[in-house]
């Protein structure tokens, strides 16, 4: 089951430098802004952060630490010219714990699957509705 965490304003497309103000998918970000960093090279620096102007980036309080995560948690996106108002969702599998910094964090779009069970039903409801579909 997804644990949803608080939005974030903005969400990386490609590496960047974990520090100051800066434009991340076309979002002019300000201090305290939350971002979702899910494209270092370096897989253990993603993950979600509070923009800091003219300082480190830090983690945000709610995913700073092992208990904290948890397999396909889900960060809304707010706003961004690709990202805004989608969801990501961690799927690194579970390594019992995460170790902030040292476990590598992989994002992926969020696809909920009770969508697609809805969509399995009314695609199933269609066909079984009209015989000719059925016809070999």
């Amino acid at each position: 089951m997804a644990v949803w965490k608080n939005p974030v304003r903005a969400a990386t497309t490609g590496a960047i430098t974990l520090s100051n103000t800066q434009t991340v998918d076309g979002v002019a970000l300000v201090a305290d802004d939350r971002v979702l960093v899910k494209n270092q090279a370096s897989a253990p620096t993603n993950g979600l952060y509070k923009v800091v102007s003219g300082g480190a980036w830090t983690r945000t309080t709610d995913a700073d630490a092992a208990g904290e995560f948890s397999y396909q948690m889900v960060i809304p996106v707010t706003e961004g010219t690709v990202n805004g108002n989608t969801a990501w969702q961690l799927t690194t599998a579970d390594p019992d714990p995460y170790i902030v910094g040292t476990t590598d964090m992989d994002f992926g779009a969020y696809t909920p699957a009770l969508g697609k069970f809805f969509e399995f039903a009314l695609v199933s409801r269609v066909i079984s509705s009209n015989p000719a579909y059925l016809q070999s």
